[in-house]
């Protein structure tokens, strides 16, 4: 049997009803979309102005070995001459581990007593967004109770001592009157221990004695605060986690050493500190560097002038001796080079000793000096020879002349260099500098309130999406008759519209009004019965090679429309000529009797319990040509009932005196009637729910009207909503035809 409401062939939707499909999700939970959407945005919203405000404080440090003027420059050359490895610039890399290097931290740790942590105990959720915006002190407590604060309360603490075994534990610093405060908290009285402002006291406690001392307390009597001493190593752990260092700018050697933290006043103090102690290492560090070679210089000076001496007697004695003239121009210029060369030639070797202490043949700067010492050894060779075509006795004085000069000029060198080391030693000068120290922030780098709260929306609609489109997955019934054909191996019948006039005569029968409700009656324009007219035709073809003229529908589960289709079903085919019977076979829940306005009555109970008439139990002509057989009181045990053979008996009278018979047949999933009457239809059609209705459902009812050697001859889908997408796209193609023309009835 071909579908009655069958599209144009060829229409290729496979992708558009999967794309429409979701557009329907979309708009049928568009509430749930909304509301998730409004709950992240105001969780967001809460968050922004209510969770604890994170400030940055940063300071910046300008490390370069060459800065710091003149004096600095020469000193590290000086520095330089003496151990070349003192002056090998180190990387913003290398000094950025360096500032935060535990040894560093834990020096801004001990001197800014950063183990303390004290704070005063806000009200829950909204104290410190209150206390935030205050301009004075407030009422401790909750009606005088909980001793909560959220004005501008404040503590100083400068010592806080306790035993190893009370690290982390919770304190309460409670203020008192006339500068007194109670301290109160693990090994103390529950009442607490008193001291005063200004005073270091000491408690005794079973693991030890507590030591604190509280500089300054503002804040009424009775408003609190948390207390904690930290162990030490967790400090330096966390704030070593907590500080953020970079570079400013591609090899800037200028570095911003930054620190968040809820306290602005805190983080300004410790990030300061940790700038401080850095700056102080890096200066005695160079001072140490310049000690050490103001010692070595200062211990040289005694050998250098004695050997100045032995080469000046050296050079007179030989000059006397021999009655030597002052040297001509040539001879002058020949011995200052050679001179300058041999001084040259001893730094070099020089140099390259000291390194050679440290370092191996292939450092760097080993392979340099080597390369160095050769190109000089070349260049006083050179010298030699032009020395040696002079007279001997100029030669030998020409030696003893270029020694006096160069240890000469060596001692002179050393002089000046002890002179300017203690310049430097005395200026405690260092390579780095704190150029920018931080200031108590004022504004908050956390939360972003604009982000949060966007990105809580984007989150929100993303989650609210994604629950609609779950829940459609999991829940959502079938919305397409090719879904069902391919699920059930059958033909989708007729897809019949959802109605919003029935919606409404579906309200009024809640009410008990017994009156003619029909839809095909009340408006036979309507698109659902429209539906139900093309269906009819086809129902008419069908029934001439059925058995009998017996139709029967059926569904999985309550709340499909059977008795809605069943009802307006026969009411068409009664005005079509036909001679009809409606029964309603639902022995539990039957309501066709408030479709057609009848009152609860004998019916089809009676008529098997033997207890009232066939004749008696029909309606006659409750509409033109239609009679109904109501189902009656509802039996204690209707299964047994229907399996008498009274209900085969009833059925093939009423067949030959009607020319349609149309039954409503309960739910084949919830009870077991429906497979015992189904063998009786000349027709047999399953209804399915729009949206509702799962096709496992009806596989599983397939299954089961098997078993009683019923055939399906087809599926019914109801409450079919034409505003889905996928129906939207099927009528712009020409598809489903008969929703695509004004009937004069709303749907939806």
């Amino acid at each position: 049997m071909r579908q009655a409401s069958a599209g144009e062939p060829g229409f290729d939707h496979t992708e558009q009803a999967r794309i429409a499909s979701i557009l329907d999700a979309l708009i049928q939970y568009r509430v749930m979309i909304i509301v998730t959407t409004v709950i992240f945005v105001v969780l967001g919203v809460a968050y922004a102005f209510l969770s604890p405000s994170i400030y940055e404080a940063s300071v910046l440090i300008k490390v370069d070995d060459s800065a710091g003027g003149a004096s600095r420059q020469d000193g590290n050359e000086i520095i330089n001459n003496i151990s070349p490895g003192f002056d090998e610039k180190s990387s913003a890399e290398s000094e950025m581990q360096v500032i935060g290097s535990r040894f560093i931290v834990a020096r801004a740790v001990e001197a800014r007593n950063l183990s303390v942590y004290v704070k005063p105990h806000y009200f829950p959720v909204i104290g410190e967004w209150l206390a935030r915006r205050a301009d004075s002190l407030s009422e401790p407590g909750l009606m005088g109770t909980g001793g909560y604060v959220w004005g501008n309360e404040s503590v100083k603490v400068s010592a806080f001592e306790v035993p190893q075994k009370m690290l982390g534990e919770n304190y309460t610093l409670k203020a008192l009157s006339d500068g007194s405060y109670s301290l109160s908290g693990p090994g103390l009285p529950e009442q607490g221990a008193t001291g005063r402002v200004g005073e270091l006291a000491n408690f005794e406690t079973g693991r030890g004695p507590i030591a604190l001392r509280v500089d300054a307390l503002n804040g009424r009597s009775g408003a609190t605060f948390d207390l904690k001493r930290e162990s030490r190593q967790l400090t330096i752990d966390h704030l070593q986690k907590s500080v953020k260092i970079k570079e400013q700018g591609a090899k800037s050697s200028v570095l911003k050493v930054s620190l968040e933290s809820p306290d602005a006043v805190r983080a300004s103090d410790t990030i300061n500190e940790i700038g401080r102690q850095y700056e102080q290492w890096n200066a005695a560090r160079k001072a140490v560097i310049a000690k050490n070679s103001l010692d070595y210089l200062q211990s040289q000076l005694p050998t250098m002038a004695r050997q100045v001496r032995e080469a000046e007697d050296a050079y007179n004695n030989y000059r006397n001796g021999h009655a030597l003239l002052d040297m001509n121009e040539e001879a002058r210029l020949l011995l200052q080079r050679s001179a300058d060369a041999t001084t040259q030639m001893i730094d070099l070797q020089r140099r390259r000793d000291t390194l050679m202490a440290t370092f191996s043949r292939t450092y760097p700067t080993v392979i340099s000096l080597d390369k160095q010492i050769a190109a000089a050894q070349r260049y006083i060779d050179d010298l030699s020879l032009q020395v040696k075509a002079m007279p001997t006795e100029q030669q030998g004085a020409m030696r003893l002349m270029r020694d006096v000069r160069v240890n000469t000029d060596l001692y002179t060198a050393l002089r000046n260099n002890i002179e300017q080391l203690r310049v430097i030693q005395a200026g405690k000068a260092g390579s780095a500098q704190l150029i920018d120290i931080a200031d108590v922030p004022e504004r908050p780098v956390k939360p972003v309130k604009w982000l949060v709260i966007l990105v809580s929306t984007v989150f929100g609609m993303f989650a609210g999406i994604g629950l609609a489109l779950a829940r459609d997955y999991i829940f959502r019934g079938v919305t397409d008759s090719r879904e069902i054909e391919v699920a059930t191996g059958l033909n989708v019948v007729a897809t019949i519209p959802q109605s919003a006039k029935q919606e409404m005569l579906d309200r009024k029968m809640k009410e008990k009004s017994y009156e003619n409700l029909l839809l095909a009656s009340i408006d036979p324009k309507d698109p659902s019965i429209e539906a139900l007219r093309i269906l009819r035709s086809a129902l008419q073809f069908a029934l001439i090679g059925a058995r009998n003229n017996v139709v029967m529908l059926t569904g999985p589960l309550p709340g499909i429309g059977k008795s809605f289709l069943s009802v307006n079903l026969a009411a068409l085919f009664a005005s079509g000529g036909k001679r009809v019977l409606l029964i309603d076979a639902d022995l539990r829940k039957g309501r066709v009797h408030r479709y057609v306005g009848l009152t609860p009555g004998v019916g089809l109970s009676d008529v098997l319990a033997d207890t009232c008439a066939l004749d008696a139990a029909i309606a006659q002509d409750v509409l033109p040509r239609l009679d109904v057989l109501q189902t009656g009181p509802y039996p204690a045990d209707p299964s047994e009932l229907v399996m008498l053979p009274r209900f085969r008996e009833i059925v093939s009278t009423v067949s030959a005196r009607y020319d349609v018979v149309i039954i409503d047949v309960p739910p084949v999933l919830v009870v077991s009637d429906a497979g015992i009457m189904v063998p009786a239809a000349g027709l047999l059609f399953l209804v399915a729910r729009f949206a509702d209705t799962r096709s496992g459902e009806l596989e599983e009812s397939i299954k089961r009207l098997a078993q009683t050697g019923a055939k399906v001859n087809g599926v019914l889908l109801n409450g079919t909503n034409m505003n889905t997408t996928d129906y939207a796209l099927a009528r712009r193609y020409g598809s489903r035809s008969y929703a695509a023309y004004d009937y004069g009835g709303p749907s939806h």
